[in-house]
């Protein structure tokens, strides 16, 4: 069956159509209804794809086919989706999606009431199963509502950001042809918020895919940043789960210290709660929860590990250098509204540029932007890092994948992407930067035997 190689740890993503085509969604909505015993109103949407109106439409005619009432909300954003699933009545939610991967691209994110991720443990490996051995659900006649859900998820966050608490300075959008425009179109009119749209979309998706840290799409939204007089760029990913965020000058606010700002806003708020956050890179954020007096929790890189996590520990806020930001307020779901809006209630309350906030942060521990390698042998690459680094180290961390504290002040991390075939190495120190740049250059070096490409790895390896 077409499809099975598409299974990830959280998620479901492949080429189409050789490994996501019509007849595997319409395998998997009956796989996934069996697996949950779902019946009644489950939600569906897409993103702006070329293959994804013909997938949902596949989607929608399976699980009509098993009696589900589909809510069909077509084009949207993926956090509509986790909105939907906390409308009662709505049992899951399944978005049609490939987030940032370029177009050829396509894939399903899915939850279950409340905004509860799917991971292999809980489900995942359970429906591949199911539809290696070519489950088919009973037949039974359900039904197709269209409903556009935008209006009610605006009303959902004026209760959260009344738009007298945000700033309101000339501020850069860019959804990367991605369906952000589809909501923050309508936030932006509604608040009256003065914006200016990049590559507003929906689609087409550009060549390289959709991702808002790609450096050649950085270095786009500074030159167009760079056109008029703005008080901070936003861009989010294909799918506007991701949002990141660019100074008045167009520079790029590394998502590292940008997670440390919005942890200090939430635990002003509530004292003692809990942060949950992925280690790749971590002291800034370990130093920034203890002061403010919050519980700091690690979770395994990944929307749906992340998501288990923030439900698990009733979290108020997590983060992801991938810059997915979580809210305890949005069913502990990744939200790329959430975390723009956050950033423009921030900075109304502080009034301070975004990049005097974090100047003092990337002065006391500076990180490295992260480098992606491909590599041929992954197993015997760690265990060549784990020779070469694990006895000298002062502490390793393997949760996860790799993690070394040096000597020096310097701390590395390495893991397999959970989404594309990649390795991902950061490094940060308290130490000078040139020394961190000295240091990483020989751990990339003790790679290099192992490279399956001849990409210049170190184009872009540079402090942030």
């Amino acid at each position: 069956m077409t499809g099975l190689s598409a299974f990830r740890l959280g998620d479901i993503r492949g080429l189409y159509p050789e490994e996501i085509n019509e007849d595997f969604v319409m395998a998997f909505a009956q796989a996934f209804v069996g697996q949950f015993g779902l019946t009644g109103r489950v939600a569906t949407g897409r993103d702006m794809r070329d293959s994804s109106e013909s997938l949902q439409a596949a989607l929608n005619e399976s699980l009509v086919s098993v009696g589900i009432e589909v809510v069909d909300m077509g084009l949207c954003p993926t956090e509509l989706g986790y909105f939907a699933s906390g409308l009662p009545g709505i049992n899951a939610a399944i978005v049609v999606t490939a987030s940032h991967n370029p177009a050829r691209y396509n894939g399903l994110k899915c939850v279950l009431s409340g905004g509860e991720a799917i991971t292999q443990i809980n489900g995942l490996d359970d429906i591949r199963n199911r539809i290696q051995e070519g489950y088919r659900h009973p037949v039974s006649k359900g039904s197709i509502v269209i409903e556009d859900l935008h209006g009610r998820y605006l009303e959902f966050l004026r209760l959260h950001f009344p738009p007298e608490s945000l700033q309101a300075g000339q501020i850069a959008l860019n959804g990367l042809n991605g369906t952000a425009s589809t909501m923050a179109g309508i936030i932006a009119s509604e608040f009256q918020l003065p914006v200016t749209w990049f590559r507003e979309g929906p689609g087409p998706i550009p060549e390289q895919g959709a991702d808002p840290t790609n450096p050649l799409l950085v270095a786009e939204m500074k030159m167009l940043m760079q056109g008029d007089s703005f008080s901070l760029g936003v861009a989010w990913d294909g799918d506007c789960d991701r949002c990141v965020c660019f100074d008045s000058r167009g520079d790029l606010i590394p998502t590292y210290y940008l997670l440390g700002l919005l942890m200090e806003h939430f635990l002003e708020r509530r004292p003692g709660g809990t942060i949950v956050f992925d280690n790749k890179l971590c002291w800034n954020t370990m130093e920034v929860v203890q002061r403010c007096g919050g519980k700091p929790m690690v979770a395994a890189t990944g929307h749906a590990f992340m998501k288990q996590k923030m439900r698990e520990t009733d979290a108020i806020y997590g983060g992801e250098l991938s810059a997915h930001h979580y809210f305890g307020e949005f069913f502990g779901c990744d939200s790329g509204m959430f975390a723009w809006l956050t950033v423009l209630k921030l900075l109304k309350e502080s009034d301070t540029p975004i990049h005097e906030l974090i100047s003092a942060r990337r002065q006391a521990i500076c990180s490295t932007a992260e480098i992606s390698v491909n590599l041929d042998d992954v197993d015997v690459a760690f265990a060549t890092l784990d020779q070469v680094y694990g006895a000298q180290a002062l502490e390793t961390d393997r949760f996860d994948g790799l993690a070394y504290t040096m000597p020096g002040g310097w701390r590395f991390s390495v893991r397999r992407s959970k989404t594309e075939p990649v390795v991902r190495l950061n490094f940060e120190s308290r130490g000078k930067p040139e020394d961190l740049l000295e240091a990483g250059e020989e751990v990339i070096g003790n790679l290099e035997s192992f490279r399956s490409d001849d990409e210049n790895w170190l184009e872009h390896f540079q402090i942030q």
